[in-house]
């Protein structure tokens, strides 16, 4: 027999919706920034084009993270676990501070307010998959005192 899970569709795949999202975000942002490109003041296009460059780093990391092949003990093995302890709160922090310059000058660069909106839906996605989630911590191994 087939057993069915109980849980609606949008539960089920809350992790896999939240990473679409955050790449359409991403894919968004790029556009809104080549967009803006052409017009006079071209600083909210290079603000919108390095917070798509940052928004699809942060989404593309777990990608990232089973194409990784460092050595356990090695330096870049220890640089990418701070890079992957950036999830879920601290994306929508990120997400949500990067958003603010998005509403500064609305009546010029409306495209910036949708990428704005955006940024601050993603944020909140990421929000809810913070509360969502019961992660295992992985026990802190102490060097100094060796216990484990």
């Amino acid at each position: 027999m087939e057993i069915r899970e109980e849980r609606p569709f949008f539960i089920r795949h809350f992790t896999s919706i939240t990473r679409i999202v955050g790449l359409f975000t991403s894919a968004a942002l790029w556009w809104t920034g080549v967009f803006l490109a052409d017009q006079d003041d071209k600083r909210v296009a290079a603000y919108l084009m390095i917070c798509g460059f940052a928004v699809t780093f942060f989404e593309i990391t777990f990608i990232l993270d089973k194409c990784a092949c460092c050595g356990e003990e090695s330096c870049g093995q220890a640089l990418w676990k701070y890079v992957l302890a950036v999830d879920n709160w601290k994306k929508s922090l990120i997400y949500t501070s990067l958003s603010v310059m998005c509403y500064l000058h609305p009546k010029e660069f409306w495209q910036a307010v949708i990428a704005g909106v955006l940024l601050d839906f993603t944020a909140l996605l990421y929000l809810i998959r913070t509360f969502r989630t019961k992660n295992a911590l992985e026990p802190y191994r102490y060097k100094q005192l060796e216990v484990r």
